[in-house]
């Protein structure tokens, strides 16, 4: 476990990071596609298995991260993108990513049953009522979009600590040997002290976001979802610099 020094970079860091994340993306954008492809039609079917499908989703989430963010360090290090990276969480680190992932399960859980209990609104029924309009009446929908705001407003206040906190934790344990703990810690602490590059950040993928959406049978997602990743890997290099060891961009 090395020492870890954490800087503070400016508010435009946010876009920089998007677009080395890009020039990560673009040299070898098919594999990246395919990659993603592998990891959608996996999660589908694992999450379609009744009462555990769920739970090994969640905690697969960081194994599926380590996996893209050494396929980053490969690409900038020279070596060939493949789908043989996806299996890097598993060999390096396997048992804190573990953890990890039943973290990041439970507290999400505990995260919905606070948004249930506080304002009687249930975050997973609502969001998949969202996702399929047709299937309720003018007056279901209206019912729902009112009372959506609230939910997802404290949702999503609620879930910001968790997201921030293991944003980074997946690389620290992978490249660095991180405890789960310290590794949450400083995911945590990073992100909290950097606030304005991830504000910034945070708006710009989100308008990326809605535009991949937009393309037909989910292949924006194939370009967005390993973006955000590649970007996630430049962020990381920018605020731990002591794990640069090639220039990314």
């Amino acid at each position: 476990m090395s020492h870890l020094t954490i800087t503070h970079p400016p508010a435009a860091r946010g876009l920089a990071w998007i677009r080395q994340g890009w020039d990560l993306f673009k040299l070898a954008p098919v594999p990246w596609a395919g990659m993603t492809a592998l990891v959608f039609m996996v999660l589908m079917l694992v999450g379609a298995l009744p009462y555990i499908g769920g739970v090994i989703v969640h905690v697969l989430s960081p194994f599926i991260v380590a996996g893209f963010l050494a396929a980053s360090r490969g690409g900038q290090q020279g070596q060939p993108i493949s789908f043989v990276f996806l299996g890097a969480g598993f060999q390096q680190g396997r048992r804190n990513l573990f953890i990890i992932g039943l973290i990041y399960m439970l507290a999400t859980l505990l995260v919905f049953r606070l948004v249930s209990w506080l304002t009687g609104g249930d975050m997973a029924t609502l969001m998949s009522q969202v996702e399929h309009p047709h299937t309720l009446s003018p007056e279901e929908l209206d019912t729902v979009m009112q009372g959506i705001l609230p939910t997802l407003t404290l949702g999503t206040v609620l879930m910001a600590p968790l997201l921030m906190a293991t944003w980074f934790s997946p690389a620290l344990v992978h490249f660095e040997g991180y405890p789960p703990g310290k590794a949450l810690w400083w995911s945590f602490w990073a992100c909290w002290v950097n606030w304005r590059p991830l504000l910034t950040y945070s708006f710009a993928l989100g308008f990326l976001g809605v535009a991949a959406l937009i393309l037909p049978f989910g292949l924006g997602l194939l370009v967005f979802i390993p973006w955000t990743l590649t970007s996630t890997y430049a962020a990381y290099l920018d605020i731990f610099p002591q794990k640069i060891e090639e220039n990314v961009g």
